[in-house]
């Protein structure tokens, strides 16, 4: 690409040069020669297919290039800690994700063009200087004089770029929320219109930084175009009165200054695209570090790792805290510290009033939670940074905030039969069905939906289970299904259980009973205690 751009860049100028030449021929009264036309008819071929040719490979190799980068954010993304991810947010992941990866799609051949440009003003300007150092000295004082105030533009309109892309970040997580949020705002009229107002007024922020970064760029472009027309007005006007032996020159010097200044406009033009894609370059790396930084263990290490836990006989947090955080670092909300042990085949049900910290240990247990103190440890070993992928592989959940995926990822060999015959047992008969190794539906009630992450878990089969509220959208029926017979079914077969309810009346079907208060251990008993009293 570079030798095709510098080649480009040659011819380019060649035919500047030809142009200027056969200026001076017809100005005598002469015609051009058959040598002098076939020359720029090859310099023109030699600048478009080698231009031709470089920008379509820039646009492979950087599609390509851009590929293995979403690739590589997204990957990190799946690896990063929940704590991370929540605090980046939805709206920043995917603005740096499509938005800014595409504005590098789109500058990239512009880099090759501007290349070029380059190669053809700096050969210009020898030319120039060839033709009157006077010239050349005047184009250099007004574009160095251009560029004392390009700089200042250039400063604000990185500044405004920067803005824009956080605005835009907060107006993706608002739209996420009317989109989410549907039922609810449907409910509440004046919820509703609260969105909206926090809609339009995020709108209307991005779209004044969208003015001033237009003004920027009005701006830039005005600024070439005024320095182009002083220059030109210098020479025109002052050099035949000022500079001896100009006069004759003077046309000869205002076609070369026009190809001078015709690339650097383009140059000028194609600069705020840069911009553009360097604060976004800047925004994806920042990110990408900071990624990086939380990034857990890889797929294969996690997989490697999980071999040592699986004969697990008991899983313990031993003074365990956990902080929730806010925004700007602020303590929310603390769990712990604490002891809980988790013994293999048992069932244990974890209650309390909500905001007690029920869930927030459901994931300390599953080690989706960094502990800020304290240890988790299986069969009384800690369980390390390195170690925490092949541990959580124990581990299937149901979450309260669940995600449910059209697809059994990770069980591509899954038997359909199977998976239809739980579909049937779990009451979605006619519902949905398993079939080309995806779900054909999800849009569901939640209670049925969970039934299907139900099945999705069951046949993944992991030693131990969690279940946030699972059976809190239940009807009766698979409420006693799920505690009645489900768990005694999983416990029969060696499955540990974590469960956080509300359901008093199943409790003395619990192995243990663990209360949560204000994110500590109020009391632990047998389930049977529970039955007595």
């Amino acid at each position: 690409m570079l030798l095709l751009t510098l080649v480009a860049g040659v011819a380019n100028t060649l035919l500047v040069l030809a142009v200027n030449a056969v200026t001076n021929v017809v100005a005598r009264g002469d015609r051009p020669d058959l040598f002098s036309s076939g020359l720029y008819v090859l310099a023109f071929a030699v600048y478009f297919f080698g231009s031709q040719t470089a920008m379509v490979r820039a646009t492979r190799v950087v599609e390509h290039l851009l590929r293995n980068l979403r690739l590589q954010l997204v990957d990190k993304i799946r690896r990063s800690e929940l704590t991370e991810i929540s605090q980046l947010g939805k709206g920043q992941l995917y603005t740096l994700i499509a938005q800014e990866t595409n504005h590098l799609s789109v500058t990239f051949p512009l880099m090759i063009d501007a290349a070029q440009q380059g190669i053809l003003l700096l050969l210009s300007l020898v030319y120039l200087g060839w033709l009157s150092p006077a010239a050349l000295l005047a184009f250099v004082v007004g574009v160095l004089a251009g560029a004392v105030v390009y700089s200042t533009i250039d400063s604000s309109f990185r500044q405004t770029r920067a803005q824009t892309a956080g605005r835009q970040a907060r107006m993706l997580d608002v739209i996420a929320d009317i989109i989410d949020g549907a039922k609810e705002l449907r409910l509440n009229q004046r919820k509703s219109d609260d969105v909206l107002a926090l809609y339009r007024k995020e709108s209307q922020s991005v779209e004044v930084l969208m003015n001033r970064s237009g003004d920027h760029w009005a701006d830039m472009l005005l600024l070439g175009s005024f320095a182009t027309y002083l220059i030109l007005g210098i020479v025109a006007f002052l050099f035949p009165d000022m500079i001896g032996g100009h006069q004759l020159m003077v046309f000869q010097l205002i076609p070369v200054l026009l190809f001078c200044m015709g690339p650097l406009t383009k140059l000028v033009a194609s600069w705020p695209m840069f911009i553009l894609a360097d604060v976004g370059l800047r925004s994806i790396l920042s990110i990408d570090r900071r990624l990086s930084e939380s990034a857990g263990p890889s797929p294969d290490d996690a997989r490697a790792e999980a071999p040592r836990f699986r004969d697990f006989g008991q899983i313990s947090l031993t003074e365990a805290t956990f902080r929730h955080r806010d925004p700007r670092g602020n303590t929310a909300f603390t769990v712990g510290p604490l002891d809980l042990t988790l013994t293999r085949g048992e069932i244990t049900f974890l209650i309390g009033g909500n905001g007690g910290g029920k869930s927030t240990v459901a994931r300390l247990i599953a080690g989706l939670y960094p502990l800020d103190a304290g240890t988790i440890s299986v069969d009384q070993m800690p369980v390390s940074s390195p170690d925490i992928g092949g541990f959580r592989e124990l581990f299937s959940a149901i979450f309260a905030d669940f995600h449910l995926f059209d697809r059994l990822y990770g069980l591509e060999d899954v038997d359909p039969h199977e998976v239809n015959r739980l579909i049937d047992e779990l009451g979605l008969t006619g519902k949905v069905r398993f079939e080309d190794g995806r779900f054909t539906q999800l849009a569901l009630s939640t209670g049925q939906r969970k039934r299907l992450a139900l099945i999705a878990a069951l046949l993944e089969d992991r030693p131990i289970y969690i279940f946030d509220e699972w059976s809190a959208e239940q009807d009766p029926r698979f409420r006693e299904y799920f505690y009645g017979s489900l768990l005694p079914r999983m416990r029969a077969r060696g499955k540990t259980v974590v469960a956080v309810t509300h359901d008093d009346r199943y409790w003395h079907l619990a192995d243990r009973v663990v209360k949560m208060e204000l994110g500590r251990v109020e009391w632990s008993r047998a389930g049977g205690e529970l039955e007595l009293a």
